[in-house]
């Protein structure tokens, strides 16, 4: 497992838009969320510091209260003729997507076996 020591210089080296990574009070907590989230998106994959670093930006970003409101299941906020729309925001980075590509979870959704009860297939 790396340690926030790890994760901080290879973010330092290479993003740009270190701000969330940065002002976050709880790194380690933060890494070890994104790296059990990991281990269980893409259980065969080897995690690497790069790997890590862009899920821990991401869920940090990720505490943003607009976003709150996604996980929340809130579409929309709208005052008067004002309208804010929410779209649900992805649980991986999207960096780790085109590395590692789909998760688990996708894949086992669209996997998904037909169930046949009591009856005969054409």
């Amino acid at each position: 497992m790396p340690t926030v020591e790890d994760i901080n210089a290879w973010i330092q080296g290479n993003v740009l838009d270190t701000k969330s990574w940065e002002d976050a009070s709880r790194k380690e907590v933060a890494l070890v969320q994104a790296e059990r989230n990991l281990k269980r998106w893409y259980p065969n994959a080897e995690l690497t510091n790069e790997i890590i670093s862009y899920q821990v930006i991401w869920e940090l970003q990720g505490l943003d209260p607009v976003l709150k409101y996604g996980k929340q299941g809130i579409k929309a906020i709208s005052e008067g003729q004002d309208r804010i729309d929410y779209l649900e925001r992805d649980k991986v980075a999207p960096e780790v997507r085109e590395i590692l590509g789909v998760p688990l979870y996708e894949l086992e959704e669209i996997e998904s076996p037909v169930i046949l009860e009591g009856g005969i297939l054409l």
